[in-house]
């Protein structure tokens, strides 16, 4: 179990590495989006996403998993091995909502989970609390919603229109 002392410290280092730099994917580079897919976001710092469904209009269902493990609320560690890194994520207790073309502009697939991976990180989003009285645990998920929280709904209201239009 790690301390308060050491929660804060995460938090601190996490507040004083983020910026407003979003880098994009190159036209050649850029990968389509797919269910299972752990996709890192170029943002600073880099944020990763689990896409667990993808809409015909294009919406993007997904689940924001971070490398701040001890920072979120949800128990489940995923562990995602590949012959040249081992990354340890965790998910978040909410979900997200981002339009395909963004994602593919702004994102690229690191790796690909099983169904009964997706299964076990909605449920573990569906049972942890969104809010904790550790504060910066607290603070921590309020930061993270708030650098998705214009995107999903630019992203909900771009659909919405998108359909009202056909």
């Amino acid at each position: 179990m790690v301390d308060i002392k050491e929660l804060k410290t995460l938090l601190k280092f996490y507040k004083s590495s983020l910026g407003d730099e979003k880098l994009k994917v190159k036209e050649d580079k850029k990968v389509p989006v797919e269910v299972g897919q752990v996709r890192v976001l170029f943002w600073m710092p880099e944020e990763y996403i689990l896409i667990f469904h993808v809409e015909e209009e294009g919406l993007v269902h997904a689940v924001p998993l971070t490398i701040w493990t001890d920072l979120t609320t949800c128990l489940l560690k995923i562990h995602l091995i590949s012959n040249k890194t081992c990354k340890a994520l965790a998910p978040l207790p909410f979900f997200i909502y981002l339009r395909k073309e963004v994602l593919e502009e702004e994102s690229f697939p690191i790796y690909i989970v099983r169904k009964d991976t997706i299964e076990k990180v909605l449920k573990a989003v569906e049972r942890a609390p969104v809010w904790s009285a550790v504060k910066p645990k607290w603070e921590f998920i309020k930061l993270v919603w708030k650098r998705y929280s214009g995107l999903t709904f630019g992203s909900i209201l771009a659909t919405h229109i998108q359909r009202e239009s056909d």
